[in-house]
């Protein structure tokens, strides 16, 4: 069976939240998941450090990037992150693993497409396979229109809808069941 990374920031506990229906779906399709939050001890001078987590994401069969869309893009410790696997593109420690990503804001769009951008941009450079989502609305999914990745909308911190919820459990079962059939 696949292991999926699951790493992620969450500011309100919103992107906590979604992370939690995402990893819902990776066990549903009966992989492991190992499922890593971003705190901010784990930030130094504005530099992610955190070499155990790293290495088990080497480890993963696929990872899973979730951040709030904050301004329009991913995080700032979202981005630390980014900036510190450096090394791992340089080394394409992570080519041909699968990729795929969720974010959340406010508002029904919010510029959640340019955070989704900027993590599969990431992702395209660290030489990884992209799995969007392959929701469809008439299966009562999507209600935002994000095939990227899973862009969910919270009415308020930590509150997501039914739908936002199973769209995010889907895209977990879907990179689970594909990395399920690479492995």
């Amino acid at each position: 069976m696949a292991t999926i990374g699951i790493i992620y920031f969450s500011g309100t506990g919103t992107t906590r939240a979604v992370a939690d229906y995402v990893e819902s779906g990776v066990v549903e399709a009966g992989a492991t998941p190992e499922v890593f939050a971003i705190a901010g001890s784990d930030i130094s001078e504005g530099r992610w450090a955190n070499d155990a987590v790293a290495q088990t994401l080497d480890d993963c069969d696929a990872i899973i990037f979730g951040s709030p869309t904050y301004m329009g893009s991913v995080s700032a410790q979202m981005k630390a992150f980014f900036d510190a696997m450096a090394p791992r593109w340089y080394t394409q420690t992570w080519n041909g693993k699968l990729a795929a990503a969720f974010t959340a804001s406010s508002l029904a769009a919010g510029d959640k497409l340019n955070c989704l951008q900027d993590i599969h941009t990431f992702a395209m450079q660290m030489g990884m396979i992209w799995v969007g989502t392959g929701a469809s609305f008439s299966a009562k999914l999507n209600p935002n229109g994000f095939y990227l990745g899973a862009g969910v909308t919270a009415s308020a911190p930590d509150q997501i809808s039914e739908m936002d919820g199973a769209t995010a459990a889907f895209l977990g079962k879907r990179v689970s069941e594909l990395a399920n059939r690479l492995s």
